[in-house]
């Protein structure tokens, strides 16, 4: 929940939600929060925390393949040396499709990459920040890698990591203690809790300045309630707006739509990849069959 408390000229953020989109993006690609973010990072992937202090943080906005294309965006995207990059994506709220969808994005941007550099691939890491255990594991954090149909990795330039919210705070977890203090962060609610908490430690005391500048900010508070009341809204409307019979033919829809739609990415990747790979390379890293980009080969 949110608390807003109307001042004489402007309004403020008293209670707020650190894994609200539009919060979680504008504390994490900031340069106040430079040091904290490398550091978190630098934990999971074993890049150097300097490199990550010197990497370009942007806004997720991928390369279309057409003009026609529906606009594809990620969290945030750090562009490391190399073509290197990181894909942080915040997963606030569980749904069938969003893994797949993350996932998709992460090959475009690896793809995107390859035909500029033919002869090295660049590494890729998705991490995804998940607010569920959907994978159900007493584990705080999993490594994927692309692996063939026996079990042997195929590549270690491209990486999907998970993080489980509730499993790195519990007070069990015997992991690396900067990324839990790091998930802790994320879990504040109020200005006050933060600098009682981290007053002594100005690698997050920076941040936490970042979401105090962003917590009287009328433009950002607009933004970030607009999410908020979307998120609300669409809460809302699911307990209460439909019947079980009208859920389930959504359900259907959306996954069929989905479904559809990373059909198309992996189309749009194979054809990228044209020239670079082999065909059965291809059909191997976007589960496409070796029929499919034959044809795709021949238009």
């Amino acid at each position: 929940m949110t608390s807003i408390q109307e001042g004489e000229k402007t309004p403020t953020l008293k209670t707020f939600n650190m894994l609200n989109d539009a919060m979680f993006k504008a504390v994490f690609r900031s340069v106040e929060a430079r040091k904290m973010v490398a550091t978190f990072l630098s934990r999971i992937t074993g890049i150097e925390e300097s490199i990550l202090e010197k990497a370009e943080y942007q806004g997720g906005e991928l390369v279309k393949n057409n003009i026609k294309e529906k606009g594809k965006v990620s969290d945030i995207i750090v562009k490391i040396q190399d073509d290197n990059k990181i894909i942080l994506e915040m997963n606030q709220f569980v749904s069938n499709y969003i893994f797949e969808k993350n996932m998709s994005y992460a090959f475009t941007m690896f793809a995107e990459t390859i035909p500029l550099r033919a002869k090295r691939y660049p590494y890729v890491y998705l991490i995804n920040l998940d607010n569920f255990n959907k994978f159900k594991t007493k584990e705080g954090i999993l490594h994927f890698k692309i692996r063939d149909e026996y079990g042997h990795i195929e590549t270690e330039h491209y990486q999907s990591i998970h993080l489980i919210l509730e499993n790195i705070i519990d007070e069990k977890y015997n992991g690396d203690k900067e990324i839990k203090k790091t998930v802790e962060f994320l879990k504040k609610n109020n200005l006050e809790e933060m600098k009682k908490e981290y007053g002594s430690d100005e690698k997050y005391m920076a941040a936490v300045r970042r979401v105090e500048d962003l917590s009287t900010d009328p433009n950002f508070i607009g933004y970030y309630d607009e999410k908020e009341a979307m998120q609300q809204d669409l809460d809302d409307m699911w307990e209460t707006g439909y019947d079980e019979g009208e859920k389930k033919g959504i359900k259907q829809g959306l996954k069929q739509g989905l479904e559809q739609g990373i059909k198309k990415e992996k189309i749009e990747i194979a054809k990228s990849l044209l020239g670079v790979l082999s065909i059965e390379d291809i059909a191997k890293h976007t589960k496409l069959s070796i029929e499919e980009v034959k044809k795709l080969n021949d238009c």
